[in-house]
């Protein structure tokens, strides 16, 4: 049974995770950065593990961009949840796809492991990410020759910053060029996606 975290930004929804998962104490989570890396906000973006850890959770931090295949399959097979932050949403599909932990991350999905996708993270997970291009730019990502295939975890396209400060304009703007196919589903920052099976549920702070 599928269960995810889909936000804009984790901080203002932390506690929601709880919905997912009651009992957050002394567990571990595989904090994956890399999107983070090729954003002007990625320490913004990197705080979140900070949050975690208030929320009585273990952070093993690792970048698929750089580590090896053996040390991301490790990580993620002693993690109980797995974090994708926020950032470049290309460059984070890129590194997934040539380190392999895309299919890693699919595989701990469908075994029951938790996934939290915050901004970029959110957006990965879905059938696919081209639609971002009107946020983010393509060009961290070289290597990525126009498969723009998400990872699949779920049914529908997170438009994240709805109404919000920074990116609230493409958001709109992704939404304006969006139809009834594209199964968006647009979130502010004070939003969350919680898939627990075949529940889905749209919360707020």
């Amino acid at each position: 049974m599928s269960k995810l975290m889909l936000v804009s930004a984790f901080a203002p929804v932390s506690h929601k995770l709880e919905r997912i998962e009651p009992d957050l104490k002394g567990r571990t989570v595989t904090f994956i950065p890399t999107a983070s890396m090729k954003d002007f906000t990625g320490f913004f973006n990197r705080m979140a593990k900070w949050k975690l850890r208030a929320l009585g959770l273990n952070v093993q931090e690792i970048d698929v961009a750089v580590a090896s295949y053996h040390d991301i399959k490790t990580t993620i097979a002693s993690s109980s949840m797995i974090y994708v932050t926020g950032g470049n949403t290309f460059y984070l599909l890129q590194s997934l796809r040539y380190s392999s932990a895309d299919e890693l991350i699919a595989q701990a999905v469908r075994e029951g492991k938790t996934y939290i996708g915050e901004s970029a993270g959110a957006v990965v997970a879905g059938p696919n990410i081209e639609y971002i291009k009107r946020m983010d730019s393509e060009d961290p990502a070289p290597y990525l020759d126009s498969n723009y295939a998400g990872l699949g975890l779920v049914d529908f396209n997170i438009v994240p910053h709805i109404d919000g400060p920074a990116l609230g304009e493409s958001a709109a703007e992704i939404m304006r060029h969006s139809n009834s196919d594209d199964h968006m589903v647009p979130i502010r920052d004070d939003q969350a996606v919680l898939v627990n099976g075949p529940h889905i549920e749209l919360v707020e702070r």
